[in-house]
């Protein structure tokens, strides 16, 4: 696979800033910060993933038994994911600058940049994970293969220490990704996810995947994408387009 490019939301950021409704629009002041921010991510980011895929020798309710490797307890699959015939698994980080980059900020008292910025960098590590699972897609669309969407260790029915089963699998650390003992991966803005690969697969229920993707010539998609309301401020803020570069 090759490198792809991520577009950070400032809707999305802010929204975690506690921007959530409509009437709740930003002053100039923190619009600057904003920018602020941004001008540090696209400084500091470094966007990079890993992804790989193995074969799944049976599924059942209780996970899926790879061909080479070990059993990864994934609840309820056959009725989630559908009949699939591979396993895809992925590991994606922003890198470890903006750790000590936020904490250079709060030395300096710029709180409000820092907070800022580690807002960013959830939204920016979501992006990427969202680009890559976009990216698997359509190269797998266009060989007659179906996607399901994406899950991660630590949601839903599969639990945070099935983690260490996907560093066994895949080689993290050639983007520098690592594991704890607690199965939290440092750098901090880091996620894995699994997705289901196969004719048969189950691409989404309820057309909820499909609202928010831009694959606008999918013959599989189930609903429009869901057009969002763009507040007045939102045209003064460009989004943050990075790169981002598959480890070896």
């Amino acid at each position: 696979m090759v490198g792809l490019t991520i577009e950070i939301d400032p809707q999305e950021v802010l929204r975690l800033q506690g921007y959530r409704r409509p009437s709740d629009v930003p002053t100039t002041q923190v619009l600057e910060i904003l920018g602020t921010a941004m001008g540090e991510a696209q400084r500091i980011f470094e966007p990079r993933w890993i992804y790989q895929e193995f074969q799944v020798d049976s599924v059942d309710g209780s996970g899926l038994r790879l061909s080479e490797g070990p059993e990864l307890c994934i609840q309820a699959i056959p009725v989630q994911w559908g009949a699939i015939a591979t396993l895809g698994l992925a590991v994606c980080t922003i890198g470890d600058a903006i750790e000590e980059r936020i904490e250079e900020l709060f030395a300096e008292r710029e709180f409000p940049v820092a907070y800022m910025l580690d807002s960013l960098g959830s939204v920016a590590v979501e992006a990427l994970g969202e680009g890559l699972h976009r990216q698997i897609c359509e190269e797998r669309l266009a060989g007659g293969l179906k996607v399901t969407p994406r899950v991660s260790p630590g949601y839903g029915r599969w639990t945070i220490e099935e983690q260490r089963k996907i560093f066994s699998l895949v080689p993290a650390e050639s983007i520098e990704v690592q594991l704890n003992p607690y199965c939290i991966m440092t750098p901090r803005k880091s996620i894995s996810f699994a997705v289901g690969i196969g004719r048969d697969a189950i691409m989404g229920t309820g057309g909820s995947p499909c609202r928010s993707c831009d694959m606008r010539e999918c013959a599989y998609r189930r609903a429009p994408r869901r057009h969002r309301h763009e507040p007045a401020w939102a045209a003064g803020v460009a989004p943050l387009v990075l790169a981002a570069n598959p480890g070896s």
